[in-house]
């Protein structure tokens, strides 16, 4: 799996190619949440899964808190282990009764960053105030 972080990562390269010091902090953790997972999240999850709007199955990915705390089936993401993050699970649509959004099944790209966020450690910089205040910068 690790194998499939450093693709994308290696993908991802070439649109940083050129980019001075000072605008090259992209794979920064902080930096790598902001500008690819936590789009993501507010696209896709928030509607449901924010305090600004709702809280289905009381889980809030709009703080960091929240996914560490999960929901009524525990924690959203174990830092590191795409088995044992229900996220990731929910994402990929292998089950139909937990598949998220259960609308539609997020693009691939989309699956790919979130599954290496969670391969890198799941770096977090929010603190406990909601993220779709901050956004990403």
């Amino acid at each position: 799996m690790k194998a499939h972080a450093l693709l994308l990562m290696a993908l991802l390269a070439p649109m940083n190619a050129g980019a001075d010091e000072a605008t090259n902090s992209y794979y920064e953790p902080a930096a790598f949440f902001r500008i690819q997972i936590l789009p993501i999240l507010q696209k896709r999850c928030f509607e449901c899964h924010s305090k600004e709007h709702e809280i289905e199955g009381g889980l809030a990915l709009d703080s960091k808190t929240g996914w560490m705390t999960g929901g009524d089936h525990g924690p959203a993401v174990t830092p590191n282990n795409l088995k044992k993050s229900p996220l990731i699970q929910a994402i990929r649509h292998h089950n139909s009764d937990s598949a998220m959004p259960p609308e539609e099944k997020l693009p691939p790209i989309e699956i790919a960053l979130l599954e290496t966020w969670v391969l890198l450690g799941a770096p977090d910089p929010r603190t406990d105030n909601p993220a779709s205040k901050t956004g990403p910068k």
